[in-house]
């Protein structure tokens, strides 16, 4: 559908059109209306634009939303088997659980944290896998239907400020924790300093004698890869070295775990290494080491005697690498434990939501790398 050129809002006019074909029946008997990403296609508009003509229905109470089901017209009928439904899930203690990657070897750790202090609390884990930030919102606004006690959430956005569905479980008093470091938190997030870990890299190669540095991080503006480099340009300095003339930064845009190997090896390939001159580099996670250490061998460097490698996080495949990864160590599983336990807390009213950072201790793991 194409939308007319007027003055009026593109959401105003694609709450306008949803709302005639509510009225008429034109979702059929289920009423089941398509997604979100199905609906900025056949209107031709954003997501964005989608999520606030739906908010206006929803505040209208012309819809409701059910969380790994879809959102519905709503009816009598549909409310009250809903409201039934909902408190069914209050009894039974259930937790909300967003996360992107979860199979992934950075977040699955977190996960086992989550699910063992679940079975300790004897609380139900309801987990819902997002492929992107927006289908993520969308699948909060529907826990934000089902009433779930509680919501743990992952986010691939620079700073939750003014992001409108946040801000609508804040007004609607729903406890929510972040399980990273984000700028702008509206609650309580959860990570590993990631500040210190940066550190920790720079003081390893420095006790190697290394004189010439290089780091690859994610783009500007993500406080976890700030955090990690700040650290790390910090501890240099502290060092004696001159950020500027012997640490070379690269700063890029990064996909997902499930691709990060490749493009650590692609950058390994690309990269005029002989022309950059370093002799360690930091690389902010270990999947993207791990690809930037085959190319290294490949070229025919030496690990760690041409160029020693440092990665992030001490995921299981670091000890199996052919030069096993020296890297810095993150307790996930301990910031699951640490996250739910809050988000309990919050329930059970015994602590009021705020904007805190809970970090916790990272380690340097030393292996043949560095």
């Amino acid at each position: 559908m194409i939308l007319e050129d007027t003055s009026e809002k593109l959401y105003n006019q694609v709450a306008d059109d949803l709302r005639s074909r509510i009225q008429s029946g034109g979702f059929g008997p289920e009423g089941r209306l398509p997604n979100f990403k199905e609906l900025a296609v056949a209107y031709n508009v954003s997501m964005s634009t989608i999520k606030k003509s739906m908010q206006i229905l929803s505040e209208q109470n012309l819809i409701v939303a059910r969380a790994g089901r879809g959102t519905y017209v709503n009816t009598p009928d549909r409310s009250a088997g809903i409201a039934s439904q909902n408190r069914r899930k209050v009894d039974q203690d259930t937790i909300g659980l967003l996360v992107r990657d979860i199979d992934g070897p950075y977040f699955s750790g977190i996960h086992k944290g989550l699910s063992d202090t679940a079975r300790t609390l004897q609380k139900r884990l309801m987990v819902t896998v997002s492929v992107d930030d927006h289908h993520q919102e969308e699948m909060m606004y529907q826990l934000l239907q089902d009433q779930v006690e509680g919501v743990m959430v992952t986010t691939m956005r620079k700073s939750l400020h003014g992001v409108s569905v946040f801000e609508k479980m804040l007004a609607q008093h729903l406890p929510f924790v972040i399980l990273q470091d984000v700028y702008d938190t509206p609650t309580f997030c959860f990570d590993a300093d990631n500040y210190k870990g940066g550190r920790l890299a720079a003081e390893r190669l420095l006790s190697r004698g290394i004189t010439k540095f290089a780091a690859i991080v994610g783009e500007i503006g993500f406080r976890v890869d700030d955090m990690r480099l700040q650290g790390f340009t910090d501890g240099l300095r502290d060092g004696g070295v001159n950020v500027d003339e012997d640490c070379f930064v690269l700063r890029c845009s990064l996909g997902s775990e499930a691709t990060a190997f490749d493009e650590g090896y692609k950058l390994g390939m690309s990269l005029d290494l002989k022309g950059i001159g370093f002799e360690g580099i930091f690389l902010f996670n270990d999947l993207i080491a791990m690809g930037f250490q085959k190319a290294l061998l490949e070229r025919g460097f030496s690990i760690p005697d041409d160029i020693a490698v440092i990665g992030f996080d001490n995921i299981d495949r670091c000890s199996e690498a052919r030069v096993p990864l020296t890297t810095i160590s993150v307790p996930r599983r301990e910031i699951g434990q640490a996250a739910f336990k809050k988000l309990v807390q919050i329930i059970n009213k015994e602590v009021k939501i705020q904007p805190e950072r809970i970090l916790l201790e990272p380690e340097l793991i030393v292996r043949s790398s560095a």
